[in-house]
């Protein structure tokens, strides 16, 4: 989801699997419908407002059941977006560990400063063992260290969905922060 979010600020839009991807996912992390149009309109600065609303602000309401066929579309688990749509030049949707290559990854995770040396190795290491799912649990337990033995952090699903990485982070932060503030 930083990928998507690193794109749309540089591209000032995303397209369309881009915009699903991460639309999706913002719902599933709690954003309404209202805030969702409102977050999409100011960072789509490439379009003018009425462009917006001509060209995105129907697709971002369907995705919320309020157009179309009134589905309530759920956010998109890791396995959809492992076997979904491969990204193409221009594209940032996808997952970072199925669909970068490894010196990309390399790259990314250093660029980011994710972990140390040996640790962004593992990671990579797991992504050309096509464990995408390990490498980005993995990349949780590096940027989290010490969330698997917290009885408030839920390990549950991470690695199988978005949500529940952030989900996860989440509580990994208000954790971190209670112990700071008892301390």
């Amino acid at each position: 989801m930083r990928q998507l979010q690193r794109g749309m600020e540089n591209d000032k839009k995303l397209k369309h699997w881009g915009r699903l991807q991460y639309g999706l996912f913002l719902k599933g992390a709690g954003l309404s419908l209202e805030d969702a149009l409102l977050f999409f309109q100011k960072h789509f600065t490439a379009v003018t407002g009425e462009q917006f609303q001509k060209e995105y602000a129907y697709s971002i309401r369907h995705m919320y059941g309020k157009e179309g066929k009134r589905t309530n579309y759920t956010p998109y688990s890791c396995s959809k977006i492992i076997l979904g749509n491969a990204p193409s030049a221009g594209h940032h949707h996808g997952c970072p560990f199925k669909h970068y290559d490894a010196d990309h990854l390399t790259s990314l995770l250093q660029t980011l400063k994710i972990g140390d040396s040996k640790q962004r190795a593992e990671i990579v290491n797991l992504k050309k063992s096509n464990h995408y799912q390990l490498a980005c649990l993995k990349h949780f337990e590096v940027m989290h260290p010490g969330a698997n033995t917290m009885d408030s952090v839920s390990m549950d699903d991470l690695g199988n969905h978005p949500n529940s990485w952030f989900r996860s982070s989440v509580e990994y932060k208000e954790a971190m922060t209670l112990a700071t503030n008892v301390s």
